[in-house]
């Protein structure tokens, strides 16, 4: 007997030519719930404004914990220093001490500045997992060709980015 998994592929197939496909049932049949998975519903701790920044897992402290994971789509002509504003705004509010972020990419489409988020199950010592960069998959190969974001244009206002992009961020408590 074939399991679930070994017919959802072809059960998605015979959907999308038969032309009984629509975005819902597909998005049903692969398991992706846009209110489930891209809404934030973690933890919630007390807004913060001082908030450190680091672009590799070792620069990220011993005891900080990752809490939230998200995509973040940033819309066409922002600038570096548009882009930190906007991220430190939404980690403080979400009540982050420290963000790592990951590998930015040319966005397929511009869908604004939105925060998409894939709730840990648990969180997690950054320095036991941080870097895996697993969650958002099925969205994160959608994209296109790598945007440079690190410490040469995250901040400043002469790194002027064209196009929209998606920017791995994840947000940590530290103690």
């Amino acid at each position: 007997m074939l399991s679930w998994k070994q017919l959802a592929p072809a059960a998605l197939a015979l959907m999308l030519f038969s032309g009984c496909a629509t975005q819902e049932n597909v998005k049903q049949l692969v398991g992706w719930s846009d209110d489930e998975d891209t809404t934030y519903s973690g933890p919630e701790y007390p807004a913060t404004s001082k908030i450190a920044i680091a672009f590799q897992p070792a620069q990220v402290g011993q005891s900080c914990r990752v809490f939230a994971q998200s995509l973040v789509t940033i819309p066409a002509n922002m600038n570096g220093k548009q882009i930190k504003t906007a991220l430190l705004a939404e980690a403080g509010q979400r009540g982050a001490d420290q963000i790592l972020i990951g590998c930015s990419r040319e966005a397929e489409d511009d869908e604004g500045l939105n925060f998409l988020y894939f709730r840990p199950a648990a969180e997690y010592l950054c320095t036991d997992q941080c870097g895996g960069w697993k969650y958002g998959y099925e969205v994160w190969e959608e994209q296109g060709g790598w945007v440079s974001l690190g410490y040469g244009e995250l901040g400043r206002e002469e790194a002027h980015f064209e196009s929209p992009m998606v920017t791995q961020m994840l947000l940590l408590r530290c103690q």
